[in-house]
């Protein structure tokens, strides 16, 4: 298996909220024991856009990216669905298929969005129609000749080539974008995946009582109270 890294170089937190936020609408209305910035949110309904984008002023960019973390945890299935479904566009069958997505907002950096358990079928990748050129010529031979313990040694240096790398950053960046994340991907890496991380997620099942990660819940909260201040 392969692990892909990539380095998110935008994002446009109006567009995230926007798409997303009548989605967490939902999600809280369905949950049976809400916590109270919950209940507000579902009695708020379509109001909530307009509100969060007025908070957005009193959130730090710290808070906005693990705001997004958390939304990138939340709506994991749909992304991972999404990028496997663009990704079988893009090379013409299953290629190439992510096993798991997380996101990281490590204090002092940007996020950084990392695919995982990341399988790669040889015979497909041979068989793309993305794979041409001398490029692509010298890949599909190079599949042929390796061994099975190198076939992921010469997907990671396939993947890492000028042939594939600015496609797969192209169509991971529009499939989040459809599903709902609006953000610019850049530099990419590649390396080999022994399967085996522990995927790190913002919410502590054992910890948070609601919907939403405790930690998120109270900056929500304490940029709303600076904006009653405000307008008070």
């Amino acid at each position: 298996m392969i692990k892909i890294s990539f380095e998110v170089q935008e994002i446009n937190y109006e567009k995230c909220f926007e798409s997303l936020i009548p989605q967490l609408t939902e999600e809280c209305r369905s949950n049976t024991e809400p916590t109270e910035l919950e209940k507000l949110i579902v009695r708020l309904g379509d109001d909530t856009v307009p509100l969060v984008e007025k908070l957005l002023g009193f959130l730090d960019t710290d808070a906005r990216d693990q705001i997004i973390v958390w939304l990138l945890e939340d709506l994991h299935d749909d992304l991972v669905s999404s990028a496997n479904a663009a990704m079988h566009d893009m090379l013409g069958g299953d290629a190439i298929v992510i096993g798991d997505l997380y996101a990281l907002d490590e204090p002092g950096t940007k996020i950084s969005l990392h695919a995982v358990k990341v399988k790669t079928d040889s015979k497909q990748l041979v068989e793309s129609p993305a794979l041409t050129g001398i490029t692509g010529g010298v890949a599909k031979l190079a599949f042929r000749i390796a061994k099975a313990e190198t076939i992921e040694k010469e997907a990671v240096k396939l993947l890492s080539s000028d042939l594939i790398k600015p496609k797969l950053i192209s169509v991971l960046s529009d499939s989040l974008r459809e599903a709902g994340l609006h953000l610019t991907l850049s530099d990419v890496v590649f390396t080999e995946d022994p399967g085996t991380e522990k995927i790190p997620r913002l919410k502590d099942p054992d910890k948070d009582e609601g919907l939403l990660p405790d930690v998120i819940e109270d900056k929500i909260i304490d940029a709303l109270v600076a904006w009653l201040k405000e307008i008070l």
